[in-house]
């Protein structure tokens, strides 16, 4: 009888694997439709509705990735903003979770502070560039120096938010049962915090690239940003947009690392019951 309904119970259960099979394979091209159609209007419209030396083409910028590595001319540049990239973005995280925490477990300290930070916050990080340039050079120094800047305000705004929303009665409950303030920090605030601390993470990739960028425009020796403005002087629109997609493929790494991060980090948070309505 068992080998009945295990015999029964297969079909169903190779039935299920395909249709999620089928699911996935939906969303996924259903992702990569509007790029594919994206591309395919590229490569038709160039020459045709716009002179080709102001777009390029899809074929050309492809051609042009290829040649950059395999004659290994790419890869100085993309060593040096890789570096800058993960020193400012690493910077950057670590004094905005300290920062924020800090403050947000503090009243007194917030009270203090949170005007200069405030106001600091409105000045514009682009600004910064040529000043961190003459205090740390043309090297990595002024590139890791701006996108810290930049990632910090975003983590460091996001933890002070989870810190500051962390329910008072649980923590005066902890204080009762004996908690002190390590276990406080690593059993109350931290888990209670880490959605706002994960998100801020993860918005703050395409500002520690921007940053990096900029201060490479500005001035610099080496990296992706001297590429493409090499390719802007010279009228190169095909590298241009390599230098483009290749950022882009360092966005889109670092947003599914970070993504996987939140998903390992987050596993005791309960699902959604109902998830958003779609439009």
């Amino acid at each position: 009888m068992d080998d009945i309904a295990t015999t029964a119970a297969e079909p169903g259960a190779m039935s299920a694997a395909r249709r999620s099979l089928a699911s996935k394979a939906g969303r996924l091209l259903a992702r990569l439709l509007p790029g594919i159609a994206i591309l395919l209007f590229w490569q038709w419209a160039s020459g045709r509705l716009i002179k080709e030396i102001y777009v390029s083409k899809p074929t050309a910028v492809a051609v042009r990735l290829y040649e950059l590595f395999a004659s290994g001319e790419i890869y100085p540049h993309l060593w040096t903003t890789g570096e800058e990239l993960v020193l400012g973005y690493v910077i950057g995280v670590a004094g905005g979770i300290l920062g924020g925490y800090a403050l947000g477990r503090s009243p007194r300290l917030a009270n203090i502070f949170e005007p200069y930070v405030m106001g600091f916050y409105g000045i514009p990080k682009i600004a910064l560039a040529p000043l961190f340039i003459i205090w740390f050079g043309i090297g990595i120094g002024s590139k890791v120096a701006l996108a810290a800047i930049m990632v910090f305000f975003l983590v460091f705004y996001n933890v002070y938010t989870g810190v500051r929303s962390v329910d008072r009665e649980l923590v005066n409950l902890a204080l009762v049962m004996g908690a002190n303030q390590r276990q406080l920090t690593y059993h109350v605030y931290l888990p209670a915090a880490a959605p706002f601390v994960l998100l801020g993470m993860r918005m703050a990739v395409p500002y520690s690239v921007i940053g990096v960028i900029v201060g490479e425009f500005t001035s610099s020796i080496s990296g992706l940003g001297l590429f493409i403005h090499e390719a802007s002087s010279t009228y190169d629109p095909a590298g241009v947009f390599a230098g483009i997609a290749i950022l882009l493929v360092f966005v889109v790494g670092a947003n599914f690392l970070a993504g996987r991060l939140e998903r390992r980090l987050l596993r005791w948070k309960a699902p959604m019951k109902q998830a958003p309505s779609e439009i």
